[in-house]
Order: structure tokens, then sequence, then C-alpha cells
């Protein structure tokens, strides 16, 4: 039987990616990954979308076939090559994307295939080739398929899986939250939890076709395509490669530690410190009255909070601490007040010492009149990437501000520097490198962001008043 395959038949793998375990985020990531705004050709811009048709290979096998052509970072199409039904066949890079006075080209050398057509009243008629075959193939605009609403009301709500990622000894839980959505083109939308990385709401698209469920998230990329059956999707994560994977209906329950009942208050409350470039880790253990021990990791100038601890182990003095989902690991000596050793997360030991108490932000000493000029949110974007500022006033008149990256779930960055005069403002975000300079002119500020190796103008509007 003839179907569509991969040239290579070694098994796909996940590359566990940053985002699957590291605390400190390559946040420069953020807008080098994203497409800057470009002046689009109209010409190309009519090929932009998703096409999709059916194959016909014989009377009796049919295949669903997508090409989804974006731009990439140079502003130049760019394509992906789907079969929605095929969880094997999904986002195969398309190497060639040609399209000029009407005519398409595809060139697909992962599948030795290719797709040639023209494009004609938003339809192209042509032909896909593969080793020496040929088929006709006609692809119109893809229009999402609405979700039936009793499909609709059994999958609303969360689902949870665990992840394990090929080739390693990692497990990353996983709860995807479906909703009913009358704003997306399929009548349901969802986010995407990895709870064990602080990572929280992650947008998605879905889909569902042929008893097909597809979730999308679009930044990182990443999916899930699967079949419902009963209270279980049974399907593959899509990411880099492929692994198998299944979700449940319902929210995972949290599993205790297993710690005596000394160690359990001699670590209980709440631990902060700082490494010796001012980032700090926080700690909280807690006792739930249920009699659950829990221990939880925070990174609050990264905007990472309630990372789950997997490992407690408190050997007489001798402490140690882990958590897999972010190869985080920690050795060192509890004494009456203060936790002290080594701390790593996917990268070199650092010392830390932690004390018991919580993380207190930063606050600022401005005038009343400097201090309600700049309360509010304040809401830009940079190529891709939304932004937010928030300035709050507390009961004292200190200002306490804040970042939010949406696009990357981070959320609550502390400032941890401002200076601002009336119109000049200046402020820096330590825990993603990152610095703002510009001016602020009644409701819009209006400058330029600064990362390492990286700068670009930002505008922000004020769209709330605290």
């Amino acid at each position: 039987m003839y179907t569509i395959q991969r040239i290579s038949h070694a098994p796909q793998r996940i590359s566990p990616a940053p985002w699957l375990y590291r605390l400190l985020f390559a946040v420069v990531s953020l807008i080098a990954g994203t497409a800057p705004c470009f002046a689009q050709d109209a010409a190309d811009g009519a090929l932009l979308g998703t096409w999709q048709g059916n194959l016909s290979i014989n009377p009796t096998t049919h295949l669903a076939i997508q090409f989804i052509v974006e731009r990439d970072a140079q502003g130049k199409l760019s394509a992906h090559l789907n079969a929605p039904n095929e969880p094997n066949l999904q986002n195969i890079a398309v190497t060639r994307t040609t399209f000029s006075a009407g005519k398409v080209e595809f060139t697909v050398d992962e599948v030795n295939g290719s797709y040639e057509g023209t494009l004609h009243d938003r339809a192209i008629a042509g032909k896909w080739k593969q080793n020496g075959a040929e088929f006709d193939l006609a692809l119109a605009p893809y229009v999402v398929p609405k979700v039936p609403a009793q499909v609709a009301a059994h999958l609303d709500g969360p689902w949870h899986g665990t992840l394990n990622v090929p080739n390693t000894d990692m497990k990353v839980p996983l709860v995807i939250n479906f909703k009913k959505d009358a704003g997306a083109p399929s009548g349901m939308s969802a986010t995407l939890d990895s709870p064990n990385q602080a990572a929280f709401g992650m947008p998605a698209e879905v889909k569902l076709e042929d008893n097909i469920v597809s979730v999308t998230v679009l930044r990182p990329k990443m999916a899930f395509s699967g079949k419902i059956e009963k209270d279980q999707l049974v399907g593959r994560w899509l990411q880099g490669g492929s692994a198998a994977m299944n979700f449940i209906k319902g929210q995972d329950e949290t599993v205790s530690l297993t710690v005596d009942e000394t160690a359990r208050k001699r670590l209980a409350g709440d631990w902060y410190g700082e490494f010796s470039n001012g980032i700090g880790i926080a700690l909280r253990f807690k006792q739930e009255t249920n009699g659950k021990f829990l221990a939880y990791l925070d990174s609050p100038h990264e905007g990472r909070r309630g990372i789950p601890l997997d490992k407690v182990t408190l050997d007489s003095d001798h402490l140690l601490l882990g958590a897999g989902a972010i190869r985080m690991s920690f050795d060192g000596k509890l004494g009456a007040d203060t936790i002290a050793g080594s701390f790593s997360a996917n990268g070199p030991p650092q010392n830390v010492v932690l004390k018991r108490g919580n993380y207190t932000q930063q606050t600022f000493r401005l005038t009343q009149e400097l201090a309600q000029k700049l309360s509010g949110r304040w809401d830009g974007k940079a190529a891709n990437t939304n932004m937010t500022l928030r300035f709050e006033v507390s009961a004292n008149g200190e200002v306490i501000g804040q970042q939010d990256i949406p696009n990357r779930q981070m959320f609550a960055l502390p400032i941890t520097d401002l200076a601002f005069d009336g119109e000049n403002l200046k402020l820096t975000v330590k825990g993603i490198s990152a610095e703002f300079k510009g001016k602020l002119v009644k409701n819009e500020m209006s400058g330029d962001w600064t990362m390492p190796s990286l700068q670009f103008p930002l505008t922000l509007l004020r769209t709330a008043l605290k």
C-alpha cells in the first residue's frame, strides 16, 4: 500500500528542550525567536495560512494533507506538511517553498516528495509527486470544524497525564484544560499547564476531526494528538519528534512526600536566599491538614513559582532536595534558621544560604505626584511578544513594579531598579537581564527594551489605573 513516509526510520525522539527542565530560562529567545514586523508582499500573502486537500491514493485509501504556510524570521515564506489523522506525520519541514505568478511549489525532502500547483480564486490545483508516483491534489483554505456540543461537554475541564521523555529518565506531568469558547474557530480552546515547572495557562488551539482531538500550543511549539476513548485521550505528544502519551479526565492528585515527623517540624515554613548575582530562590515546606507534606521551589526574580519538589531527605542535618522536571538538586545542611548548600538546575552548582522568611519584593520611594503618573497597568507588544508593566503604590506611598510576559507564562517578574523624574524613565528587570529606557508622556511609554545582545523599540499604553 502506498503511504507517505519519512525517509528515516529511526525511532523518533523528543529533544529535552529547555522548557522541559530549565529553571533559568534562556529568555533572549523570547524576542530573538519571534518574527519581526515585515512589509508583507501582497502576492506572497495570498499563500499564507493552512491549505488542506484529500490525497486519493486508490479508490479505498485517502489521506488528508495540509500545508501550513508562514513567514520565517527573515520574512520569507516557509511551510510545514501535516497529515492531521496520522500522528507520525506532523510538522514535517518543507525544504523549499516558492510562490510566483500564481505558481506554487513545495519540496519536502524528508518524505522525498514535492507538490506543484497553481493558485486561482483561493484554490490550488496541482499534483503531489513522491518516489516516482504522481497524484492529483487540490488544496483549499482549511476551515476548522466545530466540536459537537456533546463532545465539547465531555472534554470540558482538566485532563492530566505524564510525558515520559524518550532516552531520559524525565517524567513531566502535564494538564490540558479544555473550555467551550465561542470565539475559537472550533468552538473550544484550551490551556496547557506544566505544574512541575510552574508554567501555567499556555494558550492552545483545539481541533476535532474523525474522533481525533488535537491540542496545539504555538509558543513554544508543541502539540498532542489522540483518540477520545471514554475518559482517556490516547495518542502522542509532538515536539521535535513524538512520544506515546495518554491523558485521563480530571485533575491529578498531589502526592505527599515521605518525610518523618521530626524533619517536617524542622523544615516547615518559608525560606529565602540569593546567589552571588542577586537572583533569589525560595523554598516552601507545607504540612497540609489532610496529613500530606508538600514542598515547593520558587524563583521569584524569573516569575516561576510553585515548582513541586519530588525529593526531600533529611538525615541528621544533611538535607537533599530534588525536582526532577527541571533537573534541580540541592545538597546542604539544615541549621536552626538557615539552609546552606549547593544548588543546581541543569547547570553548574552554585552556593546559596537561605534564611527563614518570605521573599520581599524591592520597593521604590517616589513623590506622590510621580507615583501617580507611573501607577497602573501598561501594555505593549514587541514583534509577536506581549509585554505588561504594572506599578502599584503601597499604603506607605512606596512603588512596587512588576513585568508580565504572557507568551512565555512569566508573571510578576520584579522590577529591581527604577529611576523616574516625571518624563524620563529607566527600569531594570534583573531576573531576565533586561532594561527599559524611555519617556512617559501622559498615557504612553516609549523607548528601547534591551537584553543581552538584543535591543528593540517598545511602546506601552496605560490600560488601567491603580
